[in-house]
């Protein structure tokens, strides 16, 4: 009974000693018009594919990094690794990696790539059932041969699953985007869902003005496949795509993807459709004047969310005057205050553009920030 006990406690030990070397950092949004803001990484890659991580490595940096869902996207073709590991399973990256998720509150879906050339690509097949069944769609003579990628995606659909185009510019020759017939076929046919505008350090424009022309999904990935810390050291900011969802669970995500409530996050920017994005900002930032004593006070731009913002102003009226000749910022989860002289009570709201947060490429979103009269 004693050698027993002592088992026990060395595994509880050993379970909260590794729990204990993480270090969690807080990433929020606030709750945007009675939906939850989920933080999801759609494209990430492990050594049972072409990744150098072993797939808990995923969940625990997630975990670190306050994410709330990852998708282990290995590639049916290209598997660099294989002869090292013992399981040819396509299905095992995410078998190992899914009681870790469940500890430590990560939302996972089972996910492949397909990969091949261009056109059509790679594309990401989320929330399958068996990915070991795109294996016999795959020409082992060559690997890229696109003969069968509809057959593939198909089954891919077949399994109830969610299909993206990944990486619009690669691979091809001339590193630039370009719509083929075949991604109109797949989207005709519903086998193309969504586009990835943001592959780590990339952003795409064109393929931004794809998912507003032909009304898909927008997606920003990581792609990683060094750690998460390398690659944060090489792009030095998050690449999210952030999901607009009703609850926490696979199925309010699912229901969020289907329904387009997606935004991209890159680069301290925010690219999306002005019915999402709009509320997020006026969800996140207050416009508050305070200390008002003899007609002077201070103006104050409040952030909750973890990513900063931009201010053009551009209503600014003559009962309240603030320096607006030049763009404002303030940074996430902070407080920005500015001199103000208020000759009298402004209205309600402010009208502002943000110039880091686009609604179409090169377009930002203007909108109106409400204001408190802190007294």
């Amino acid at each position: 009974m004693k050698k027993i006990a002592l088992i026990a406690f060395l595994v509880a030990a050993i379970g909260t000693s590794s729990m204990a070397q993480l270090r969690k950092t807080t990433f929020t949004f606030p709750d945007t018009e009675g939906y939850h803001v989920l933080k999801g990484d759609f494209h990430q890659h492990t050594i049972f594919s072409d990744g150098q991580v072993w797939p808990t490595t995923r969940v625990e940096e997630a975990y670190e990094e306050d994410l709330d869902i990852i998708c282990l996207t290995e590639h049916i073709e290209h598997r660099p690794h294989l002869n090292e590991l013992t399981s040819k399973d396509h299905n095992h990256s995410f078998e190992l990696a899914k009681a870790a998720a469940l500890k430590y509150g990560i939302l996972m879906f089972q996910s492949s790539e397909i990969t091949r050339g261009m056109p059509p690509g790679h594309l990401n097949v989320i929330d399958i059932q068996d990915a070991n069944k795109f294996e016999r769609f795959v020409n082992l003579k060559n690997t890229r041969d696109t003969t069968l990628v509809t057959e593939a995606l198909a089954e891919a659909k077949k399994q109830g699953g969610f299909i993206f185009w990944n990486h619009t510019a690669y691979p091809t020759i001339n590193n630039k985007s370009t719509w083929h017939p075949i991604h109109e076929d797949l989207k005709n046919k519903g086998l193309m869902m969504g586009i990835e505008i943001v592959n780590g350090e990339r952003y795409e424009p064109t393929a931004f003005q794809w998912c507003l022309d032909y009304n898909l999904t927008i997606f920003s990935n990581s792609d990683v496949h060094s750690t998460m810390a390398q690659k944060r050291s090489a792009d030095e900011f998050k690449v999210l795509t952030l999901v607009i969802a009703k609850e926490k669970n696979k199925a309010s995500v699912m229901e969020a993807l289907k329904a387009h409530r997606t935004i991209a996050l890159w680069n301290n920017s925010l690219m999306g459709r002005s019915e999402h994005v709009e509320p997020l900002v006026r969800s996140s930032v207050t416009f508050r004047l305070s200390n008002i004593n003899d007609k002077n006070g201070l103006f104050e731009m409040v952030n909750q969310a973890g990513i900063p913002f931009v201010f053009e102003f551009l209503n600014v009226t003559k009962n309240l005057s603030i320096r607006d000749d030049v763009p404002c910022s303030v940074h996430a989860n902070s407080v920005t205050s500015l001199s103000a002289f208020v000759d009298s009570i402004p209205d309600n709201e402010i009208k502002v553009r943000v110039l880091n947060v686009f609604v179409a490429p090169g377009k930002c979103l203007e909108t109106s920030i409400p204001v408190i009269l802190n007294r």
